[in-house]
């Protein structure tokens, strides 16, 4: 188990003193988009997260709106300057952004074994790949086990945090624009390009999924025109969202604009979801049997049925095979690496179903 750093964006409630927590199960007293910014140093064979393990950055007061000029030894600033060197570096990004029934202590772990088990695959092989860098947007989930309770609560929550993703979108946003009209500005003056080849991508696990859907309707409400796709791959695992939802510019049918390709990961035999579908009178979820009309669905959506090797790393629930599966683990390197939608290797076409289907774990 390799040491790994994990960078987070979080709108909950700061808790300095806490020897548990640093941040709590309530939304920043700033207001439910204010955000703080910082990271989580995971020593080699540590899975759980030390309340002295986490670094926050210091508060960038300034512009609400993100556009003035950033301050690298700042709040986002300073999270975008790290990840730029990084990114220079060869590295990749990927944002997550987690479910229900989850503590920050729980985001940040989640994080880690991302970080650990997910790399860029090398499209020319099936290498071990390059490291990621994972940012884990993390929003004011209960972390409790009441079932009803909380799931109402944390819906509430992801509802009410739709500003903070989009607030958050917005300054990764201004600073890449930045970073360009300099790089333009070099390059005018002779001067060699310093932009790096590298990609962003976002995942959204389980309820994460609907707590980006109020931000992709945040962001479109606030600058419905300042919308560009700054993401390469969007990825939707176990998403507990309505399976009408690319049907509805009010739901996530403007998502593809903000990335190149969206993947769908979906698993009939989810019980997390079914339990959503059955007892919380939810429609039916996406996560579990994919789109409710695959004739309207956008052309850039790709949808992967993982019921074949989702109980390999939950038997009971299979709820979060989007990484203890090492067959989806696999294929959402392929994923990230941009490979042609045709060309994964342990994937079978249902033509009928016109969906992918994970049959096998690569090496």
């Amino acid at each position: 188990m390799t040491a790994v750093r994990v960078y987070f964006a979080t709108n909950r409630n700061h808790q300095p003193q806490s020897a548990q927590s640093v941040f709590g199960p309530r939304f920043n007293p700033d207001g439910v988009a204010a955000l703080r910014f910082g990271h989580v140093d995971f020593e080699a064979g540590a899975d759980a997260l030390q309340a002295s393990a986490v670094t926050v950055y210091e508060d960038a007061k300034g512009d609400p709106d993100a556009k003035a000029e950033f301050d690298p030894h700042k709040g986002g600033g300073r999270l975008l300057e790290a990840l730029r060197q990084s990114m220079c570096s060869g590295h990749d990004t990927l944002v997550f952004i987690h479910g229900f029934n989850v503590s920050f202590n729980d985001a940040m772990e989640a994080g880690a074994r991302l970080a650990r088990e997910i790399r860029k695959r090398p499209l020319e092989g099936l290498g071990d790949g390059a490291p990621m860098n994972v940012v884990v947007f993390s929003w004011p989930s209960d972390g409790a086990a009441v079932p009803l309770m909380s799931y109402y609560s944390d819906r509430e929550d992801a509802r009410a945090s739709g500003p903070a993703v989009a607030r958050a979108y917005f300054k990764l946003r201004d600073f890449l624009v930045q970073l360009h009209k300099a790089d333009a500005e070099r390059v005018k003056a002779g001067l060699p390009s310093q932009l790096c080849d590298r990609g962003i991508h976002l995942m959204a696990h389980s309820m994460g999924a609907y707590v980006l859907r109020q931000g992709v309707q945040a962001l479109l409400a606030k600058e419905a025109d300042g919308v560009l796709r700054i993401f390469d791959q969007i990825l939707l695992a176990s998403p507990d969202e309505d399976d009408d939802t690319f049907e509805h510019d009010h739901k996530l049918k403007p998502l593809p604009r903000l990335g190149k390709r969206v993947t769908v990961y979906f698993n009939p035999k989810d019980k997390a979801l079914w339990i959503s579908d059955k007892t919380k009178t939810n429609p039916d979820r996406l996560g579990a049997d994919g789109p409710r009309l695959i004739d309207l669905l956008p052309k850039k959506v790709a949808l992967v049925d993982c019921r074949r090797v989702a109980d390999v790393a939950d038997p009971k629930i299979q709820h979060s095979y989007y990484v203890g599966s090492r067959a989806v683990v696999s294929d959402i390197e392929l994923t990230i690496a941009g490979a042609e939608i045709d060309a994964f290797p342990g994937r079978l076409w249902v033509h009928e179903r016109r969906v992918w289907r994970i049959e096998t774990a690569l090496v």
